[in-house]
């Protein structure tokens, strides 16, 4: 934990402030992305302190944890009752042969939901079940997926 020293304004004198503790969510998440063309296979997971590990076809790619910030969204999204319904909706096939699959699985001691989707624009998204998947693929630096999604790469010079 950091101590940042803080000029206190009333009393002339120094204070200590304490970063936020990370908040445990107490839940194993796991988001799988396949599909494509060529063919991908990505996936992240986080365990409740906030670590994650991220793997591209089946091999370790990248770890690291979630800043405090980052738990808190997450815990946020976690801790939404549409989460528990979107979990009991069917989310049917889609006209997007070649889009990417996108699973949930949020196993918790009190709940745990599997969500499935598809990233097609005819296809309905679930929200909290999206943007759990979203901020993990941002907080992890999950490289690839976002440009993909958006299309062809776009280089620029140092």
């Amino acid at each position: 934990m950091t101590m940042l020293p803080v000029l206190a304004a009333c009393s002339g004198g120094e204070q200590a402030v304490r970063d936020p503790d990370p908040v445990e969510h107490g839940a194993l998440i796991n988001v799988v992305r396949n599909g494509g063309r060529p063919f991908r296979d990505e996936s992240a997971m986080v365990l409740p302190d906030g670590s994650w590990r991220t793997y591209r076809g089946g091999q370790d790619k990248a770890s690291g944890t979630l800043t405090p910030q980052q738990q808190a969204q997450l815990t946020a999204l976690l801790t939404d009752p549409r989460l528990r319904e979107e979990g009991r909706q069917s989310h049917p096939p889609t006209s997007c042969p070649d889009a990417f699959r996108v699973w949930l699985y949020v196993v918790h001691p009190d709940r745990s939901v599997t969500i499935g989707y598809a990233e097609c624009p005819d296809a309905a998204t679930p929200p909290v079940a999206a943007g759990i998947a979203n901020l993990l693929m941002d907080a992890t630096d999950w490289v690839g997926s976002r440009a993909m999604a958006a299309g062809p790469a776009v280089h620029q010079g140092a």
